[in-house]
Formats: C-alpha cells, structure tokens, sequence
C-alpha cells in the first residue's frame, strides 16, 4: 500500500512539471511571434478572428459598452447596422388616416439583464433583475374608463385625492398617507383600479410584480425592493404598486425560509424609510388580507384598506357600456337583458364575454365578407358559452315538469326571480336568500326541483351527495367541500344543490371526524353570503337530524315542505307521464283513486310498469302498441306495499 502510494506521488509530481514546462515553451512562443509582429508593424491576433461572431465578442468584451445590432451578408458576412437609421415609411403609410382605437394598457416588456438572458434566466434568478418600467400618466387609463365603482371613486376622491391635488394644504394640516391595500376576489379589477388612480391624478406608474422581486441569488429579492423604491422616487409623482402582495409581505411566523423573512424585512423598512414621502403613493392588491403579515399591513404603512367586490347591477351596466365602447356595436343592444344574466360575474368576466362575441361577429364578417354589427344574441351566445366544460347545466327542465300545490309553486318562481335578480330584494331593504332546504319522503320531487330552478335561472348545477365528498382521510373531506364551492363561485350564477344533506352536515355532538366536515360547510355557506351568485339547495327526508346551525337564518333559511299529492294532485301526475303512451280506454281517474300514498316517483314507475305489462302482454315487437286498464291495473299490484315478492316470479 505504501509503495502504490509513493508510485501515485511521483507519478503526479512528474505530470505537473511536464506541464510547466509545456506552458513555458508556449508563453516563450508566443512573446517570439508578438515581437516580430510589432516590428513588421502588424496587428496583433484577434483572439476571435476564427468565428462568425467575432465582431459581437469583441463589443461584448471588449469594453466598448452599449448594445448593437448585426446583420448578415452573405457576400461580407456579420455588419454591424447600429449607426444606420430606420427606414422611412412609404409614402401610402405616410398617408394612411388615422383610426380611432380602444384605449387599452401598453403592454408591459419583460426586463432583463444581459446575463440573465444569455445563460437563460437561472444566473440573474430570473426577471428579478431589478429593472421597473415606469408607464406615464398620459399612457394609462382614468376613472372616465372605469366601468361602474362609483363608491370606490367617491372614496379615492375624498381621501387620497385630496392629497394629491393639494398637498401643502394636506401638510399645513398634518394628513399623510403612506399606502392603500386593495383586496377582493380574483378579476374584480384591482390593477385596473389602480392604473386609473395613476392617470386620473397624474402620476407615473410602476407595476411591481412577485417576477420583478424575485431572485435566485441569496438577498437579491431584497435589494430588488429597495430598487422599486428608489426607481419611484427617481420618477415623483409617481404611484408605486405591488400585484400579488400576498406573495411578497406573506406571513412570517408561517414561513421558515430565511429568504422570505429577509424580503418582508426589507419591504417593513423601506415602507418605513418612505412614510410621508410627496408625491409618492404606494399601493398594493392581494386576494386574501390575512395571508399578509400583520406588521406589514398595520396603520402607519397601510393606512387604507378598500375591498373591491363583485359589480352590482348599475356598475355591470356601465362596465358593459364601456367594453361595447368603440365596437361595431348595434343600436339596440338590451342592456335590460343582459344586465341580470351577468349577475355574479366579476368584470374580467365581462370583458371575456364582450370579446367573444366580438370575436364571433368577426368571423362572421370575414366569412361573408359583409360588415356586420355586435348584437344582443351574440353576447347572450357568449354568456351561455361562458365557463366552458366546467359550467355544468340543466335543460329541457321547465315548471310544467311539476306538478305541486299552487302555493308552493308560486314560492319557488318568487325564488327563480330573486337567483336572477337579487337587486329585486335588495330594492325592499333586504339580503337575497342564500339557500333553501327542501323536505319532504322520499319520491316527492325534491331533486326535479333544483334541477328545474337551475334550468329555468340559467344556473351552473352542481349536484353532490354525501359520498361524493366524504372521505376516510383526515381533511380530505374538508378540501373537497372546499372546491366544490370554488368551483362554484368560479361559474356563477350557480345552484349547489347537497341532496341527503343530513348526512353530510348532521347534528353535531356524535363522531368528532364529521364536525370538521359541518365547520367546512357552514364557513362555505357564509362565504357565499358575501360573494352573490351562488345559491344552496338542500335535500333531506330526515329535517329533525340536521345541525340547527344549518338552518338559522342567512344560511338555509327557508324551508318548504313537499308532501304526497292528494288525489287531483295524482291524476295531473299521471296525465303528465302519460302523455305520450298509447293508451286504450284506460280511466285515469280510477287508477289516481286506488294509488293513494303514492309519491309522485311511485307515478311514475307506475306508468312505466303498466307500459311493461302491455309488452310482456304483446308478446311480439310488431304488435301494435296499445296499454290498457288490465295493465295499470298489473302495475298497481306489483307497486302494491303488502304484495310479497315471491307473487313477482
């Protein structure tokens, strides 16, 4: 082992003094070949000479500085055209009238540096190179381009711009403020809110996104929010603008990365370092306020916190007026109509569904070549299209599919009114209900009553039972709740309807696994009660084993009873269901008489056991078709409770 060891010494003492030496002959040939070049008078060697990009290398490091551009001539190869100017415009684009267009927000370029997107964004972390473009004022939007939000604008005007438009008299009486929190659901308009305050007020803009922060390198999101600040106070006045704060102030006893502690340190101080600052207006948009670090969003940082909410029916229409805007739009659009079946839809919503209709008309019109105009049935087509495979829906379900009491029917249209519009309700001084629990047997038709109540109020239906969400693992059940009625606010208006929900939100007091699953519930059903647009419909035969905190008032409040139908109410159900089969002098009348207790659901199984007797009868598929008395009468006997089933063989 030991003379293995003194081999492998030698051996690598003697490679390391070959390669001084050949690095010393080299080092000497090259100072021979240097000297005789300069005393010929030649240029020394271009290290890059032998490569197409020898001229990109030598700007790149050879300390010149700046950016160039580089064309390639086949007969003299790479040319750098910096210094060359921009073509001229022909003379028909000279003279090309200008049109009028929309008033949409530039764009925002990526910024970047060099080494970032040479070795593809890993070195510099990404787009966290620190580098904010400022939009100016006279390129964004303002208030007149903000559809609806009067109360918002109201409040923007009373509050911070009174400070803006004077602010010595806002300093002679000690107001400053040193930042709005903006918090509502996803496409509410929060960063459009905010580049409007910008162009309203004159300020220069800059849009912070958690892309623009974050860095690979250990203290670079740090110092990119330093950056952001600095940037802005280089640009007064200026609005300084955080998106997606919940991803750069999150909370930091949650959080056990050192990184993320670093980055929230960094923005409590510069918001401090800048408190009170003229000009300066710094404002952030996130969806959920307590996912946010308490110290961050405190009085003295945030003074103002405003929540944008879901568009009541005058600011649909506005946001609707402004969309059409500068469209071949017709004259005659009902706003009346569409107004109250975009009920629920945030205003990203909206403007989804005004360009696919837009871009329907369109394709139209470069198909038949005609100019054609955006009318009423292309956006209720977009509305009904909106959503996608995940909308579920009901059709061919209307109020003739029932057959209920007078009174209960009417309670149920007044309901269908109040999902389609609840600004109805709120016309009286009231909240729209938030769900309903219908009770009743079994086969009494509670669940053709949902699935006509969606049919008729054009509603996302989203049937579940117990099964469907309940699960053996612990807050399995709980996350399942949870993204039902996600997917439900997503595609408002929207019916939920929990069919035996006895089993799922039964009296607390029992099992302790099943309370976790009540909690989920009845926190998603107050959720519900401040995002309009989704309505709860529960189904039991068991009302006295729910949990009473179920059925209080603002959750499932109101409860109609469905009972067995009385005799008229049994013959109309049998006419209905047998409307469409060829009877022969059967009386109808008899068959509702001698089918006392039956559920509507026992009807209807009625009618289709007597159309099986009258096959089994036929006995062959070209008889003509014809069901007879005998053979509703053979459907009662089967039907009938006491009859055993050994008589069935």
């Amino acid at each position: 082992m030991l003379i293995l060891l003194l081999l492998s010494v030698g051996f690598i003492l003697l490679m390391a003094s070959m390669a001084r030496r050949a690095a010393a002959q080299r080092r000497r040939q090259l100072e021979e070949e240097l000297e005789r070049q300069s005393r010929a008078g030649d240029e020394p060697p271009d290290p890059f000479g032998g490569s197409p990009f020898d001229a990109l290398f030598e700007h790149m490091l050879g300390g010149s500085g700046g950016w160039h551009s580089y064309e390639y001539d086949p007969e003299s190869g790479w040319t750098d055209v910096s210094e060359q100017e921009p073509a001229a415009p022909r003379e028909e684009e000279r003279n090309r009238p200008a049109t009028a267009q929309r008033r949409r927000p530039r764009p925002r370029a990526a910024s970047q540096s060099p080494l970032g997107s040479l070795f593809g964004g890993g070195l510099m972390g990404g787009d966290g190179s620190g580098n904010f473009e400022v939009q100016p004022p006279d390129e964004l939007t303002n208030f007149d381009d903000v559809g609806g939000m009067e109360t918002l604008k109201r409040e923007v005007r009373d509050t911070v711009g009174l400070m803006l438009r004077h602010p010595e008299e806002a300093e002679r009486y000690g107001i400053d403020w040193n930042g709005i929190l903006l918090y509502g659901p996803p496409g509410v308009g929060k960063t459009f809110f905010a580049e409007a305050i910008a162009g309203e007020y004159e300020l220069n803009f800059i849009h912070v996104s958690t892309g623009d922060l974050v860095s690979g390198i250990v203290g670079g999101s740090a110092r990119n929010i330093d950056k952001a600040f600095e940037t802005a106070e280089e640009n007064l006045p200026c609005l300084l603008f955080f998106d997606e704060f919940d991803s750069v102030a999150q909370r930091r006893d949650n959080t056990p990365d050192q990184e993320s502690r670093r980055t929230v340190n960094q923005l409590l101080t510069s918001l401090e370092a800048h408190h009170g600052e003229q000009g300066l207006l710094v404002m952030a948009a996130t969806n959920s306020v307590e996912h946010l670090d308490p110290a961050v969003i405190r009085p003295g940082r945030f003074d103002r916190h405003i929540r944008i909410d879901l568009p009541d029916a005058e600011a649909r229409r506005e946001i609707l007026l402004a969309e059409l805007e500068d469209r071949p739009a017709a004259s005659g659009i009902d706003l009346e109509t569409l107004v109250p079946r975009t009920e629920g839809m945030t205003p990203a919503a909206i403007e989804k569904i005004v360009d696919t209709a837009a871009l329907e008309v369109f394709r139209e019109a470069t198909q038949t070549g005609e100019q054609l105009e955006l009318d009423t049935s292309h956006l209720l087509s977009a509305i009904e299209r909106y959503g996608g495979q995940d909308r579920p829906t009901v059709e061919h379900w209307t109020w003739d599919s029932l057959v209920l009491p007078a009174n209960i029917k009417a309670q149920l249209r007044q309901l269908q009114s109040v999902i389609e519009d609840p600004e109805s309700s709120r016309r009286y001084g009231v909240e729209p209900p938030t769900g309903l629990l219908l009770a009743g047997p079994p086969g009494t038709g509670k669940t053709t009553v949902a699935k006509v109540l969606a049919a008729q109020a054009r509603c996302s239906f989203y049937p579940i039972a117990g099964a469907d969400v309940m699960s053996k693992w612990v807050g399995e059940s709980e996350r399942n709740i949870r993204q039902l009625f996600e997917r439900a606010r997503e595609n408002r208006p929207s019916i939920v309807f929990i069919d035996e929900i006895d089993a799922l939100a039964g009296r607390r007091g029992g099992l302790e696994t099943q309370h976790s699953s009540v909690n989920q519930l009845l926190a998603e059903i107050d959720g519900v009660a401040g995002q309009r647009g989704v309505f709860v419909i529960g189904a039991t035969n068991r009302p006295d084993q729910l949990d009473p905190a179920l059925l209080r008032g603002g959750r499932l409040s109101r409860t109609i009873v469905l009972g067995l139908p009385d005799e008229a109410g049994r013959l109309a159900i049998l006419q209905l269901h047998t409307a469409r089969m060829p009877t022969v002098a059967v009386d109808l009348a008899a068959v509702a008489r001698e089918s006392e207790g039956f559920s509507p659901a026992d009807l209807r199984s009625l009618a289709q056991e007597a159309a099986l007797a009258a096959m089994t009868r036929s006995g062959s598929p070209k008889a003509p078709a014809s069901v007879t008395q005998e053979d509703f009468e053979e459907g009662l006997r089967r039907l009938r409770r006491d009859v055993p089933v050994e008589s069935f063989v």
